[in-house]
């Protein structure tokens, strides 16, 4: 059952959109290591506004990926970002998986 999840906003750097793939590339694996991971997207909303959505069963898992995952990478590639990324904890009311 899904409970909780995190959803994070990335605004690119304009020219630097090409490059992004190779941070959602290098973060798949990091989630992929996350087995209580129940579902993990990667998005575009405009040309240099990106997201990501994870959701897990409990906050004990959520907080283990953001340890780990998204907010650590993030820091790899922040020459990419016009401002600092944002991880929102979210709580998952309804889902259909």
């Amino acid at each position: 059952m899904v409970t909780v999840g995190v959803l994070a906003r990335f605004e690119v750097k304009a020219g630097l959109e090409q490059d992004v793939a190779d941070f959602f590339k290098e973060g798949l694996p990091l989630v992929e290591a996350q087995p209580s991971t129940t579902v993990w997207f990667a998005f575009r909303l405009s040309e240099t506004t990106y997201g990501a959505f994870a959701a897990f069963a409990d906050a004990q898992d959520r907080d283990a990926l953001l340890a780990s995952g998204g907010p650590q990478l993030s820091r790899k590639y922040a020459h990419l970002f016009a401002e600092a990324p944002s991880f929102d904890k979210v709580d998952v009311l309804e889902a259909r998986l």
